[in-house]
């Protein structure tokens, strides 16, 4: 496996781990019967530390991929970046569906927004995956071209 590739896993994995942890922040925050969490929480503090720990590093994974193997293309990493923006499109999109159901007094100005952010980063990242698929395609036919002379 080349190292791009194993860096798109690694992307997929912190994708994952970022809509997880956004998900179940959220629940927590949401609470027992939609009363909010029975006690105390920073949940600013919270929301930052699960972006620096898994969001920044997924977006920060992919696009090194993109920078290692857009010369010749990459295709399997191309589809693994592509599944990574993808999931976490998926995630936000259902924790942005969960934004109604938690209370005023948690949600800080971070709350509000991070679900709709990590959406468009997520397409940017679908963008730069669907870039390098092409780039993949483009090389691959370029060669069986050079094959046929």
């Amino acid at each position: 496996m080349k190292l791009e590739t194993g860096l798109a896993v690694a992307s997929i994995g912190l994708s994952v781990m970022f809509v997880a942890l956004i998900i179940s922040l959220f629940n927590f925050l949401i609470g027992p019967e939609g009363e909010g969490p029975q006690r105390v929480v920073d949940p600013g503090g919270l929301l930052i530390q699960q972006v620096s720990i898994s969001a920044a590093p997924s977006i920060i994974l992919s696009a090194v991929t993109f920078v290692m193997s857009r010369g010749y293309g990459n295709k399997l990493a191309a589809l693994l970046i592509l599944a990574s923006g993808a999931i976490m499109v998926a995630g936000m999109a259902a924790a942005s569906g969960m934004l109604p159901q938690i209370q005023d007094q948690y949600r800080v100005g971070g709350i509000t927004v991070v679900p709709y952010l990590f959406m468009a980063a997520g397409a940017g990242v679908i963008g730069i995956g669907g870039l390098l698929l092409s780039i993949s395609s483009r090389r691959k036919s370029a060669g069986q071209l050079d094959d046929l002379r």
